[in-house]
């Protein structure tokens, strides 16, 4: 903020005329917390593929995967370590730890941690600040604020986690976080529990199709130009979600925003625009799954949290769309995503536009038909929306 205080006032002052800076050398050394006892990250780390070793020493792990230890002053990120509650094998915050230690913040993740992952809480400091992680997995209202709700996804913000026991902030403290061990996918398709089982990689055939990210599908070159994306068993899937039930048909937006974030990955430039002849197909897979928030209307005021409102723009962040079938996020689950078939324009999109792309409006699913207050029911097993059959 500017001014005072965290709104923001009118406060002015004297200007700084002069500024000292001294830096660390990278060395390993004795030193006050946060700032001591950090190890650097050494050409033994990056041989290992970690590009942030959050002050630990590195190690090759049997198997695959490695470990960092700091049992010292502990493991940190930003001036903070990690909550000592939720974070044994498996736990989503161990797992984002090692997102975090392998790609970096901000990073693209190339290839997703496995439930082998976890930490160990040492016998260095009992009580430091720390960043908010003891919440359950999949609680959609902490989110944004607490590092085991949600697997990351690609470009994520560690920043943007609490810190303390809650998602207002506080001044609870823990003891450090000593030893991370983390595990990542080889890449191969395998069985697996949801949301990181059965997920065709990223192959060469899908890359041939100009696919970025293929949101765990298997891709198919479709007559006519375009690609498939198809996983019936887990459904397609985004960052630990998958995607709305409701308003996925030919011609919806949120269809063609799918389309987008597979052949641009999150946060691309969109060199050309999905047309009207994209849609998707809800499976037969997982009945109960966590999702993005789609079931808005086309040209809804919700654009920041729908991804039916309005069309993507480059440089867009997908994380930031609501979860569940509400923009304040809520524990609804659907039937998964299995299908999505993606079409784009041959002339190149006007990257000078301001305001929301609006696409055709073709009543092409009777979804379009239903009000604002979101209570439609997703597909039971063995319905077919008649519009979107022609898939």
């Amino acid at each position: 903020a500017k001014g005072n205080s965290c709104k923001g006032d009118s406060d002015k002052d004297r200007t700084l005329g002069e500024l000292e800076c001294s830096f660390d050398d990278g060395t390993f050394k004795k030193g006050t917390w946060p700032m001591g006892y950090c190890h650097p990250l050494s050409a033994g780390c990056k041989a290992l593929g970690v590009m942030d070793n959050i002050c630990g020493k590195c190690t090759a792990l049997p198997g695959g995967g490695f470990q960092l230890e700091e049992t010292t002053a502990g493991l940190r990120y930003a001036g903070a370590s990690f909550d000592d509650n939720q974070i044994g094998t498996g736990s989503y915050q161990a797992m984002n730890i090692c997102i975090l230690a392998r790609y970096g913040n901000g990073g693209k993740i190339a290839f997703m941690p496995t439930s082998k992952c976890g930490g160990r809480t040492g016998r260095g400091p009992s009580s430091q600040v720390h960043w908010y992680g003891n919440c359950r997995e999949n609680t959609v209202s902490q989110k944004d604020c607490c590092s085991n709700a949600f697997v990351l996804g690609s470009y994520f913000d560690w920043t943007t986690f609490a810190k303390g026991n809650s998602c207002k902030g506080d001044s609870d403290k823990d003891r450090t976080l000593g030893e991370l061990e983390c595990s990542f996918d080889d890449g191969t398709f395998k069985k697996g529990t949801w949301p990181m089982g059965y997920c065709h990689p990223l192959s060469a055939g899908c890359k041939a199709l100009g696919v970025m990210d293929n949101i765990c599908g298997k891709c198919t070159a479709l007559p006519g130009g375009g690609f498939q994306l198809e996983e019936t068993t887990a459904g397609l899937r985004y960052a630990g979600a998958s995607f709305d039930d409701n308003q996925i048909g030919t011609g919806s937006y949120q269809a063609m925003n799918i389309c987008i974030l597979a052949r641009y990955g999150n946060g691309g430039k969109i060199a050309f625009m999905p047309t009207s002849k994209c849609g998707g197909r809800t499976g037969r897979g997982p009945s109960s799954q966590v999702h993005w928030y789609g079931n808005c209307r086309k040209g809804s005021r919700e654009t920041t949290c729908c991804s039916n409102a309005a069309l993507l723009k480059s440089g867009f962040d997908w994380t930031k769309f609501a979860r569940g079938n509400s923009c304040r996020g809520d524990n609804d689950k659907d039937r998964v995503l299995d299908r999505v078939q993606c079409y784009f324009e041959t002339t190149p999109a006007l990257e000078s536009s301001e305001t929301p792309i609006l696409a055709e409006e073709e009543e092409a699913t009777s979804l379009e038909e239903i009000d604002d207050s979101h209570e439609v029911a997703p597909l039971g097993l063995g319905e077919v929306d008649e519009n979107e059959a022609a898939l």
